[in-house]
């Protein structure tokens, strides 16, 4: 942006908004004075004092009597200039000066993406009347409800709209675009709508009715079956997983399993392309003895990308080192990761790191601790926009030390998430500590020594179910950071602990922490202490693991046995956590 273009801005938003007739020449001189006294100390000197953000917190008080200083801001590509790009904007679009406001929001987006930004941009583009560039902002914002209302605002096609609000989670807005429509691309729009929304029984009429049409459409068919699946209607289920072909030939091949047709269920699971059901004819091919046919799909697997591909090294490893070829199973031990490895008993490989990148403080990141300190009340918010724009341009220091100084302040979750950034490209250790952080160490520490629990299990599980997010709720309900259902919860807390129960005390770190640790030792008590075993009822449930484990004979089966794909995955990733945090904290 030129310089000085600030100042013919705010000419023209006060002759706007307060002449409207007359713009006098004295008041001129005095804009122009001013703001170039402005422009002279917010940009000769833009880091000596935190001067813009006294600017912008004065302005802030009342943003339609300090233009002047919020339009000597929006020059400055840092959180002050970020503000005021947002603020100028509120009120041009409160005068009706939309069209001025886009580019101010057009060059906040270009700075940081915020939903309050694109929500502010979409407003200012739809009074401006560029409905279709509105519409594609809207889109981008969904399933926000004020979204969804715009979309079925300015959407014409009334059935694209509603594709759309499906595709995005807005499902309740869908059925409203659809009202009053009648086709079959009608009936599967609204069938999957219904089915987001778990009013399976609807779903399963308006799937028909498509069906009706198109018989062979083998992704709907696939999609009625699950719908029939969660209805108890297993019989027309099957029927319409048989019509899907080879889409629907993993649910098949799960369904008849789970009916004792464990031969239909195996020629089902080799007719499917998927990974996951390769893996479990796998399975039934070794259960039968077939351990040559097993063998070969477990090493197919095991060189995919697929998330079975180190389950089914594991598998290929133990069949080739019981038939004595170990030469051949040294090659898919090598594609073990650490969890598997332990579960072998074997050595661990310490990670290969680089030296840590070090350099002075960024100018960003002491602004951003000033700012706290400054503003009580508004300062980490400011500080976090300041931060999250000079992301976009940060070193590997720079991001680890604006990582670090959002885990000083206790947003593990933005400095776990700028770590894993950092340790994909430049593997050291500032940034696995970051990754791996000891988050919320008083309560985790006073927790795991009350119920005898290894902290570093603690903060495994932790990272692995809420990447430390203290408001994580996952689709099942699981609340919090150690991710509890209520129901759990509150046998947990009422009947084991003797303490207070609410659904909103999971969201308190140090409630659900306790509650997480006393499940743990539960669990670690109930299996003999066998931590995979407990981390894997930790997701799965106790009451699963006991029946997946029923006829295990080898202990080293054990990630083999369990029916869930989820708890596989999440044994290892939590296996893998623990053994990253003892090597980093022992």
């Amino acid at each position: 942006m030129a310089p000085f273009s600030f100042l013919w801005r705010a000419i023209v938003l006060e002759y706007g908004l307060r002449h409207p007739h007359t713009l006098y020449v004295k008041w001129t001189f005095g804009v122009l004075v001013v703001s170039a006294i402005l422009f002279l100390t917010l940009r000769l000197w833009p880091s000596a004092t935190l001067s813009p953000y006294e600017t912008l917190s004065s302005a802030l008080n009342a943003p339609e009597k300090h233009l002047l200083e919020l339009w000597s801001l929006v020059e400055r590509e840092d959180g002050a200039g970020w503000i005021a790009r947002l603020e100028l904007s509120k009120v041009l679009l409160a005068h009706g000066e939309a069209a001025t406001a886009i580019p101010l929001l057009q060059e906040a987006l270009s700075l940081w993406e915020s939903p309050e930004a694109r929500k502010l941009l979409a407003q200012a583009l739809e009074a401006s009347g560029r409905h279709e560039e509105a519409l594609a902002q809207w889109k981008k914002l969904l399933p926000d409800q004020t979204a969804a209302q715009a979309v079925l605002r300015l959407e014409k096609d009334k059935l694209s709209a509603a594709r759309t609000l499906v595709a995005k989670g807005a499902y309740s807005f869908a059925l409203t675009a659809l009202a009053g429509l009648n086709s079959a691309e009608v009936a599967l729009v609204r069938a999957r709508a219904l089915a987001g929304l778990g009013q399976n029984g609807d779903a399963a009429q308006e799937y028909a009715k498509y069906l009706t049409n198109f018989p062979m459409a083998a992704q709907v068919q696939m999609e009625y079956g699950q719908v029939l699946e969660r209805l108890g209607q297993t019989d027309k289920a099957i029927a319409a997983y048989r019509a899907a072909g080879a889409t629907g030939a993993y649910r098949l091949g799960l369904l008849l399993e789970s009916q004792g047709a464990s031969n239909d269920a195996l020629s089902a699971f080799l007719r499917s392309v998927d990974p996951e059901a390769k893996w479990y004819a796998a399975r039934l091919l070794e259960a039968r003895g077939r351990t040559a046919e097993a063998l070969a799909l477990y090493q197919e697997l095991a060189k995919s990308s697929a998330r079975v591909a180190d389950d089914a090294a594991f598998r290929a490893y133990l069949i080739l080192s019981r038939q004595g070829q170990a030469k051949e199973a040294s090659a898919y031990k090598a594609l073990l990761p650490p969890a598997f490895l332990w579960l072998l008993g074997e050595t661990i490989p310490t990670p290969s790191l680089r030296p840590d990148p070090w350099g002075a403080v960024p100018e960003v990141v002491a602004v951003a601790e000033a700012l706290v300190a400054r503003f009580p009340s508004r300062g980490k918010e400011w500080a976090s926009i300041s931060l999250e724009i000079a992301l976009s341009r940060a070193s590997e220091a720079e991001t680890l030390a604006i990582g670090e100084w959002y885990a000083k302040h206790g947003d593990w979750r933005r400095a776990y998430t700028l770590a894993f950034r950092v340790l994909s490209a430049f593997p050291c250790s500032r940034a696995y500590r970051l990754a791996y952080p000891k988050a919320w160490e008083e309560s985790v520490l006073r927790w795991a020594q009350e119920y005898g629990v290894d902290p570093l299990l603690v903060w495994a599980v932790m990272r692995e179910e809420s990447g430390f997010l203290p408001t994580a709720v996952s689709s099942s309900g699981a609340r919090g950071l150690m991710q509890l259902l209520p129901s759990t919860a509150r046998w947990i807390a009422e009947a084991k602990l003797g303490i207070q129960y609410k659904d909103d005390l999971l969201f308190e770190s140090d409630y659900n922490i306790r509650l997480g640790v006393w499940y743990l030792r539960y669990l670690l008590d109930q299996f003999g202490g066998n931590v995979a075993w407990a981390v894997a009822a930790y997701n799965g449930g106790p009451g699963n693991l006991r029946r997946w484990t029923a006829d295990l004979a080898n202990p080293l089966d054990f990630p083999a046995a369990l029916r869930s794909a989820e708890t596989r995955e999440y044994l290892v990733k939590v296996l893998n956590s623990w053994l990253i945090y003892r090597w980093l904290y022992r």
